[in-house]
C-alpha cells in the first residue's frame, strides 16, 4: 500500500448548492453530455432525478423500492440497479423494465454502488444492508443482458470507477479504510490482481462512491469524514476538499467542459441536532476545482 502524501496546498473552491432539496440517500451522479443533464438518485427515498443546470428544471420519477445506483444506456434511458435487480429505465415514460435479479437467492441483500465501464457493460455490488455482515458480491451485467459474479464476501461495495484507458477497476469495502484496485481484461470482462490502492486517514471517514479525472486521479467521497480527497495514480493523496456537510456520497465530473465536481450528500442516520448545524445535508453541490473528468460510458444494451 502506498504512503499517503499530504495534501497539496491549493485555493480552497468555493462550494454551490445546485439543488437545495434534502435527499435521505443522494447518490450515483451521472453527467450526460448529450443532454447535457445530471442523473442521480435518492436511493433511499426510492427516486431518481434529472436535472438541466442551464434551466435549473427538474424532474424526479418514485421508485418501486430502493435505488443502488445508475448509467446512462446507449439506446437511452438508464440501466438501473435497484434493490432487487437490474432494470431499464425510460424517462420518456416513466416504466422500468426488467432484466435480471442475479442475487435473488440471497433475499436481504440490495444493489447498491455502480458504474458503465469503458466497454459498455454495468457493474454492481449488493450489500445485506439491515445488519452489515460480508455477504456481498459484485455483477457484472452484459450488453446480452446476461450477467455474471465477479466477487463475493464483500459488506459494502462501494467506489467503483475506472482508469481513463479502461485496464483498471477501483473499488472499495466500505468497512475497510482502503481502496483496492484490480487489473481489469476489456476483452472478456474479468477482473484480477486484487490489491490496496490508497489508504483513508483515521478520521476521515469512509470511501463512498467515486470517479477518476482526466488526469487519471481517483476521487472518493469521504462519508462521515466531511470532504471529499482526490489520489494521484499511484494512491497518494494529492487534495482534500472540506465541505460542510457531514455525509458526501457520491461525485462525479459534468457540465460542458467536464470542469464542475458534483457531489450528492445524505441526511441518513443523521440526528436533528446535527442536521440542525449542516443546513446542506442530503442537498446535491457543486465546486470547481481546477480539472476535468471524462465523458460518462453508456451501457450498449
Amino acid at each position: 500500500m502506498s504512503d499517503n502524501a499530504p495534501a497539496l496546498a491549493m485555493r480552497v473552491p468555493e462550494i454551490h448548492v445546485v439543488d437545495a432539496n434534502h435527499d435521505v440517500l443522494g447518490e450515483s451522479p451521472v453527467w450526460d453530455d448529450e443532454r447535457a443533464v445530471l442523473w442521480w438518485v435518492d436511493g433511499i427515498g426510492e427516486k431518481i432525478h434529472c436535472l438541466d443546470p442551464a434551466s435549473g428544471n427538474k424532474r424526479t420519477w418514485p421508485m418501486r423500492e430502493e435505488v443502488g445506483s445508475i448509467g446512462l444506456r446507449a439506446r437511452g434511458g438508464l440501466v438501473v440497479a435497484m434493490r432487487s435487480g437490474f432494470y431499464f429505465f425510460d424517462d420518456a415514460t416513466g416504466a422500468l423494465t426488467e432484466i435480471a435479479k442475479p442475487d435473488a437467492d440471497r433475499p436481504r441483500n440490495r444493489f447498491n454502488d455502480g458504474k458503465v465501464d469503458r466497454t459498455g457493460r454495468f457493474w454492481s455490488g449488493t450489500i445485506q444492508a439491515d445488519k452489515y455482515v460480508p455477504r456481498g458480491r459484485l455483477w457484472r451485467l452484459d450488453p446480452q443482458l446476461t450477467t455474471s459474479q465477479h466477487l463475493d464476501g464483500m459488506t459494502c461495495i462501494n467506489g467503483l470507477s475506472f482508469s481513463p484507458d479502461g485496464q483498471l477497476m477501483y473499488l472499495t469495502d466500505s468497512f475497510n479504510l482502503w481502496i483496492d484496485v484490480l487489473n481489469y481484461d476489456q476483452d472478456d470482462g474479468t477482473i484480477h490482481g486484487r490489491r490496496p490502492f490508497a489508504a483513508i486517514d483515521i478520521g476521515r471517514g469512509r470511501c463512498d462512491g467515486a470517479t477518476v479525472d482526466a488526469d487519471g486521479c481517483f476521487w472518493s467521497a469521504n462519508n462521515d469524514g466531511w470532504c471529499v480527497t482526490r489520489f494521484d495514480p499511484r494512491g497518494r493523496v494529492d487534495r482534500v476538499i472540506n465541505l460542510p456537510v457531514r455525509r458526501p456520497t457520491s461525485l462525479c465530473f459534468g457540465g460542458p467542459e467536464l470542469d464542475v465536481l458534483y457531489i450528492t450528500t445524505a441526511t441518513r442516520r443523521l440526528p436533528e441536532k446535527e442536521l440542525a448545524q449542516q443546513p446542506l445535508a442530503g442537498c446535491l453541490l457543486a465546486v470547481r476545482p481546477g480539472v476535468k473528468g471524462l465523458p460518462e460510458p453508456k451501457f450498449a444494451g
